[in-house]
């Protein structure tokens, strides 16, 4: 799927609090699953890609205007951890919380 395919089955689905996140891309397509907490993945999901992250986090669910923004923020993360890729990505104390603004 694209980016944009990624996003909105995302937002269709909104991974619950507490559950752990599979994102991947290979080339320029995406794919992502739920993973139990014991590693096992809910949905199979597709061999390794180019670039992948796991992650383990709550969408705010009150906030429709953040859901964007939050995508966007962890595209990036996930593009500059493994790919060395040239995005600025500061990292703050886990007590300040996001979103922060350069």
């Amino acid at each position: 799927m694209t980016r944009d395919e990624l996003y909105d089955d995302m937002v269709a689905t909104r991974p619950e609090h507490g559950e752990l996140i599979y994102v991947e891309r290979r080339g320029g397509e995406y794919a992502w699953a739920r993973v139990d907490l014991d590693g096992a993945p809910t949905e199979t999901p597709t061999t390794i890609g180019d670039v992948w992250m796991f992650y383990a986090v709550q969408w705010r669910l009150d906030d429709p205007d953040s859901w964007r923004p939050f995508f966007d923020d962890l595209m990036d993360e996930m593009e500059s951890m493994v790919t060395g890729k040239d995005v600025d990505r500061c990292r703050w104390p886990v007590d300040d919380l996001w979103p922060h603004q350069h």
